[in-house]
Order: C-alpha cells, then sequence, then structure tokens
C-alpha cells in the first residue's frame, strides 16, 4: 500500500508540474525565438548551435535516468516502510546522481550562450550595425528561450520519474487476488451458530525463509461462548483470528465454521456472520446515526440506541447537544479514544453476528466501563460467539475459555483457575499486573 501511494502522489506532483510547464515553457520559446531572429537573424543561429547540442545532453540524462528512477522507487518503498532505518536515504540521494547534473548543465548552457551573444553583438555594436538597446533585448529574449528549454528539460525528466511510476502502479492494479470463493464448495451456506474449530493450523506471513506466525495451532470454540486470548505482543493473537473471516488463508492445516471449512463459504456469507473491532478502530465524517448504520443500514433508532447501551455509548451520546445526529470530524477527531471504541462495539453489535471479534478494542476504556460492556455480553450476545484479544487478565478472567499464546503457539488452554495452576506464562501475566495493581 505504501509503494502504491508513494507511486500515486508521485503521478500527481508530475501532472501538476507538467501543466504549468507545458502551458509556459512552449509560449515563452516560440514567442523569445522568433523575436530574437526578428531583432538579429545573425546573432540569432547561436541559438540554433546551442539548442541542439542541449537537447542531446538533455535526451543522455534521461536514458541513463529512467531506470535508475525505478530503482529509485524500490528504494522509497523501503524507506517508507522501514522509516527508522536512516541509512535507506543514502540509497535515494544515489538515485539522483545521474539528475543533479542537469542544473550545472543547463546553468553552464546558459552562460556560455550569453556570453557569446554579448561578445558578437558587442563588436556588432562597434561595427555601427547594431544598437545597445536591441542587444539588452536580445539578451533578454535568449534567457526567456533558455529558460524555457530548462522548464521542458525538467518536464521530460519528471516524465521518464513518472512513467516508471506508472508501470509500477500498473503492477499493482493488475495483480492477481489470491484469495477468492471460486472454488467454495458451500458458496449458499451462511453462518448460522458460530461454532469455530482450528485444526493444526499454521500460517507464514512471508512464504519463504520466515518463521511461522501460527505453528500448529488446534482447538474449538463451542457456540455462544466466551473465549480470552492472551499473550505478549507478537504472539499471534491477532493473526490467530484473522484466519476465521479469511482476511488471510492458512498455509497449512483448516480453520472450520460451523463444521464448515471457511475457503468452502462465499466471502460475503461467511464475513456477514463475523464482526471485527480493533484497536485502532474507523469512523467515517457524518453523523453518528450514520456512523453505526453501517452496522445494520435498516436499523431503527430504537434499535440503535439498544446496541449503544449495551456498549456504554449511549450515556455520552446523549449528554451531545445533537445526540445521535452530532456530526464527527473526519476519523472521529471530536470524540475520545475510549468513545471511538465504543461507538465501534455498538456499530459490531448492530450486525447481530454469530461471532464477535473484539481486537484489544476496550484498551482507552476504564475497567469499570470494560467489566459493565462484558457484563452486558451476557445478555445481549448469549447466543453469539466472542473472542476477546487482550492485555489485561481481567478482561479476560471470567471467560469459558482462555488461550495463553507465545511465538505464535498455544502454550496453555482453560480457565482462568486452571491456568494460574498449570500455565506459567499465565502466572506471570497475573502476577505482573497484579505486583503493578498493588503498586498503584
Amino acid at each position: 500500500m505504501t509503494r502504491l501511494t508513494n507511486d500515486i502522489t508521485q503521478m500527481q506532483n508530475v501532472i501538476m508540474m507538467g501543466l504549468r510547464m507545458m502551458l509556459r515553457a512552449p509560449g515563452m520559446l516560440i514567442g523569445a525565438v522568433i523575436m530574437a531572429f526578428m531583432m538579429n537573424a545573425s546573432l540569432a543561429v547561436i541559438i540554433l548551435i546551442v539548442a541542439p547540442a542541449l537537447a542531446i545532453a538533455i535526451g543522455t540524462i534521461i536514458r541513463i535516468a529512467f531506470p535508475r528512477f525505478e530503482l529509485m522507487q524500490k528504494k522509497l518503498d523501503k524507506l517508507n516502510s522501514n522509516i527508522q532505518e536512516v541509512l535507506t536515504n543514502v540509497r535515494v540521494i544515489k538515485s539522483f546522481k545521474v539528475v543533479i547534473i542537469q542544473m550545472p548543465l543547463m546553468t553552464f548552457a546558459m552562460n556560455v550562450t550569453i556570453i557569446a551573444v554579448v561578445w558578437f553583438g558587442g563588436n556588432q555594436i562597434l561595427n555601427g550595425t547594431m544598437q545597445v538597446g536591441d542587444l539588452t533585448a536580445f539578451t533578454t529574449y535568449v534567457t526567456q528561450i533558455l529558460m524555457s528549454l530548462m522548464m521542458l528539460a525538467m518536464v521530460l525528466l519528471q516524465s521518464s520519474r513518472a512513467v516508471a511510476s506508472s508501470k509500477r502502479i500498473s503492477e499493482a492494479l493488475d495483480t492477481e487476488i489470491d484469495l477468492t470463493d471460486e472454488a467454495a464448495a458451500h458458496k449458499e451456506s451462511v453462518v448460522r451458530e458460530g461454532k469455530i474449530e482450528f485444526r493444526h493450523v499454521s500460517f507464514r506471513y512471508y512464504k519463504k525463509n520466515h518463521e511461522k506466525a501460527l505453528n500448529d495451532i488446534s482447538f474449538t470454540i463451542k457456540p455462544g461462548q466466551t473465549v480470552g486470548i492472551i499473550g505478549s505482543t507478537g504472539s499471534g493473537k491477532t493473526t490467530l483470528v484473522q484466519m476465521i473471516p479469511r482476511l488471510y488463508d492458512v498455509d497449512e492445516g483448516a480453520v472450520f465454521v460451523d463444521g464448515v471449512n471457511v475457503k468452502d463459504y462465499s466471502l460475503k456469507n461467511l464475513r456477514n456472520g463475523v464482526s471485527m473491532v480493533l484497536q485502532k478502530n474507523v469512523l467515517f465524517s457524518g453523523t453518528i446515526l450514520e456512523n453505526l448504520r453501517w452496522g445494520d443500514e435498516h436499523a431503527g433508532e430504537a434499535e440503535i440506541q439498544k446496541a449503544a447501551i449495551a456498549a456504554q455509548a449511549d450515556a455520552f451520546v446523549s449528554q451531545l447537544p445533537e445526540g445521535y445526529e452530532t456530526e464527527l470530524g473526519q476519523g472521529g477527531v471530536n470524540v475520545s479514544g475510549g468513545q471511538k471504541q465504543r461507538l465501534c462495539i455498538a456499530r459490531a453489535l448492530l450486525k447481530k453476528p454469530k461471532i464477535l471479534i473484539l481486537d484489544d478494542s476496550t484498551s482507552a476504556v476504564d475497567t469499570a466501563t470494560e467489566a459493565k460492556i462484558r457484563e452486558s455480553f451476557h445478555t445481549t450476545l448469549r447466543h453469539t460467539t466472542k473472542l476477546i484479544i487482550a492485555q489485561r487478565i481481567s478482561s479476560v478472567m471470567d471467560a469459558d475459555l482462555i488461550l495463553v499464546m507465545e511465538e505464535g503457539r498455544i502454550v496453555g488452554m482453560g480457565r482462568h483457575d486452571e491456568l494460574l495452576a498449570s500455565c506459567d506464562a499465565y502466572q506471570e501475566i497475573y502476577d505482573s499486573q497484579m505486583d503493578r495493581e498493588v503498586g498503584a
């Protein structure tokens, strides 16, 4: 995505600059050439000598620069995805080494031309064949001609970079999607109960010479159960739940929902049965009511308010001057992080999913409010399978089943009391959090 954004931005910059220069430069060039020849044709011949040489030099630069622009765009990808690797900037600078020759070359050509014009024009003034004012005007026209050539050269150089970007954009747009449901055996099936089963699931984000993000994962979740998933950062918690709605496909093993392999569902039917609420949520410009109706566009106001009450969002929304008709800024900038999370939970509840995934989605909510949200789930989502990824043990300790993950593996599975007695990793997390609370 970063690569495509870079290339599109580059194309936009080139188009805007190109439009300005392509309208201005040719007019200045043609007008100045005509005036130069009208004033003194013999002196204007100097331009005819310099211009072809300059065109050849620019063409050579473009021919050398084009492949280097392609290389530079690839280096920019790495720069944006690994911003801390500041040394990558050196590679970007190197890619401009050929292009920076342009400015000294153009400046040199301009100065040589002006010197030649002044020299030969000065001789004509001494011989009485030319006026001083004409030489001054002629020098101005020559300067305009050379400036026009410089602008055209810039357009050509930037165009070569744009061609490289255009090629890369086309590659991205023409890439075939490898995650499809064309071979699905049960396209008409829908998620009815919410039973989830992982059978020896393994997954890598990169297929060659990379460690597995998930390694031989197996477990079963019954319909309506609440399952907590806990573990250190990078242990594979988010990757695990992304296998359920097929945001990624497993490399080994299989994931089943209601006894059907997720690959055998149509993507639409599978994802209609699953709601996900992420830690970093997205709200759109518009009213709170419009944002909540993304969960169910046909939901009535009473139904929306019921979902907001369950998500502990109704209290703060009702206090707003315009209530549910309050306009949200871009990305929900006029509500806090905790309020944003509660609105997104309400939106997910409106969908009435059979499987609800909360990926650390109450991290910005205080513990008291979080407890009320969990309590409401027991009544409003009694028949919904709930997977809760959390950093706080208090968020999952009442779950029917807790999965403890470490380096892409499940190292503990059971209820809170069972894990305290049998799982070292869970005990360490519990002890560290309890010590922190006592210290606070």
